[in-house]
């Protein structure tokens, strides 16, 4: 590969927002295809009088005890929860709580791991700014594994769960050697990450979440680096395939329902748009067939809460079911939307709207005038945190 070549790709996945994208996406260069996101899609969903109480109380108590750990934590993991959930005028009050409880006890793994993957909401809108923190907050949660003085983890001390950490701290330490402008050095780190991810699959094959985390990487790239886009959507469905057929074997926590509802349908979708992609019709039948039958338990995922997010995606499987040969071999549809800070809202949202940015239809203004219309019949969110006495 030449300089030239090496740095465009790299320059192009790093925007982390249009310019990578396939020619066409929604997403690809300035205003093409895309209104602001005001113009059609509400992001902050309503929050709850009981959950504001709740909030303004935890948020009081961090404030008259800012040296207080058990507090900030306390305010910091509500307020996150609540931005996932929707809220995400909440985001920089979640982070100021998080980064100060971080600041008293930067060895708490529990706080590094939400905070570390709470930054990711910034990366998929295209702001890396965090990029420093987040390779800090990460360096600290892999704790001996990651040496300072080399820079480099012992990636087989990790477990499965510090080995998702050091996927993401690999991606905080490749924005910020794009923010450094060594974008030879960040397309270094891009390939040592994919190949890290598949040696850790490959010689764990019976690790569904490993499969849950590859497979996602590799959509994203398929999405955002403009070469090799089908063998990574080749990838991404193998690694999803496995993740299908093992559904019960995923760890409780990223199917829990109060706080990650939509994990399936998430998955499931973009498990549906990558075989489109790779034109496996049938294949991709099946799946937006079961997605659009919202009011039927999933064979597969059993009964869950109706919630907006679970709406929209059943209704745009209906329209990838009326329209399934256009879309077959459409590479737009890389990376599965939502791409943008949907991405981090559509697992865990109950009555939140899901952005609209991202999504690539045949005939989108009409999609979006169906998906704004649409009426609502969610359950309401439940509570996050507890105010304190």
């Amino acid at each position: 590969m030449s300089l030239r070549r090496a740095a465009l790709a790299v320059a192009a996945l790093l925007a982390l927002g249009c310019q990578s994208k396939p020619a066409g996406h929604p997403q690809r260069g300035a205003g093409a295809q895309v209104a602001s996101p005001a113009a059609h899609t509400r992001q902050d969903a309503p929050v709850s009088a009981e959950q504001l109480e709740v909030l303004g109380a935890l948020a009081a108590a961090a404030d008259a005890n800012p040296d207080d750990f058990a507090a900030r934590k306390a305010s910091g993991m509500a307020h996150m929860w609540a931005t996932l959930g929707g809220g995400l005028d909440l985001r920089d009050r979640a982070e100021a709580d998080l980064e100060a409880a971080f600041a008293l006890d930067p060895s708490h793994r529990g706080l590094s791991r939400a905070l570390g993957r709470f930054y990711n909401l910034r990366a998929v809108a295209g702001d890396s700014s965090k990029a420093d923190m987040q390779v800090t907050v990460y360096a600290a949660h892999l704790g001996e594994a990651y040496d300072p003085e080399t820079g480099e983890v012992d990636v087989d001390a990790l477990d499965t769960s510090t080995f998702v950490a050091y996927s993401f701290f690999e991606l905080g330490r490749i924005l910020a050697a794009k923010n450094a402008g060594k974008l030879l050095d960040a397309l270094r780190r891009v390939k040592a990450l994919e190949r890290a991810l598949a040696e850790r699959a490959a010689a764990h094959p019976d690790d569904v979440e490993l499969r849950a985390l590859a497979g996602n990487f590799s959509f994203f790239f398929a999405g955002n680096i403009p070469m090799d886009r089908e063998r990574r959507v080749a990838d991404a469905v193998a690694s999803f395939e496995v993740l299908r057929a093992r559904w019960g074997e995923l760890t409780p926590r990223a199917k829990e329902r109060k706080h990650c509802p939509n994990t399936y349908e998430n998955f499931m979708f973009e498990l549906a748009e990558g075989y489109a992609v790779l034109e496996r019709g049938d294949e991709a039948r099946a799946i937006y067939a079961e997605l659009a039958a919202i009011d039927e338990p999933s064979s597969i995922a059993g009964e869950r809460p109706r919630t907006r997010p679970r709406e929209l995606i059943a209704t745009v499987s209906r329209e990838r079911l009326d329209n399934l040969d256009a879309y077959l071999g459409d590479m737009r549809l890389m990376p599965p939307w939502p791409s943008d800070a949907g991405n981090c809202v559509v697992c865990h949202a109950w009555q939140a709207e899901v952005g609209l940015g991202s999504l690539h239809a045949i005939d989108r203004d009409a999609l979006v005038r169906d998906l704004l219309e649409l009426p609502t019949q969610t359950e309401l969110a439940p509570v996050f945190g507890t105010a304190p006495e």
